[in-house]
């Protein structure tokens, strides 16, 4: 007689706007990335994330302020969101949170670009914010426009 499955199923994931992140980022793990920014375990539980952005501080240039999963070995939260949504990362490229929010990775937040336009585009949204405007309250076709008209050298 047949056991059953503990916990949801895949197509409960699915209907339920997941992907799942592939199994070589995870290291064999079941981790699932929903499009509203977060990870569940195969067993259908919220996946917390590890944060500490003190330690950037004492490591200037790690990338420690950005949320990484401690049980997947510090992977950055963002990089797996990416992969599951959108497919493994072009070497070279990095991955952008359009509206500069590190602990936004919704797939709708993320895109893939140069290293000198991340550059290009943190000018711009630390302009945004020197003027008293929040870019958080933009929506993504908002913020692509403005990093399209305005250049910041």
């Amino acid at each position: 007689m047949p056991t059953a499955v503990s916990g949801p199923s895949r197509v409960w994931f699915l209907g339920h706007g997941c992907k799942q992140v592939p199994l070589e980022s995870t290291g064999g793990k079941v981790l699932w990335a929903h499009k509203d920014g977060y990870f569940l375990n195969a067993q259908g539980q919220k996946v917390k994330h590890t944060f500490s952005p003190s330690s950037q501080r004492n490591r200037p240039n790690m990338h420690s302020a950005y949320p990484a999963m401690r049980q997947l070995g510090g992977k950055n939260c963002h990089h797996l969101m990416y992969e599951a949504w959108y497919g493994p990362r072009t070497k070279g490229m990095e991955i952008d949170h359009l509206n500069g929010d590190k602990m936004d990775y919704r797939p709708s937040n993320l895109q893939e670009v140069t290293p000198a336009e991340n550059r290009r585009r943190a000018k711009i949204l630390r302009a945004m914010r020197a003027v008293g405007l929040d870019p958080r309250t933009y929506s993504r076709e908002e913020l692509l426009a403005n990093f399209k008209k305005y250049t910041i050298d």
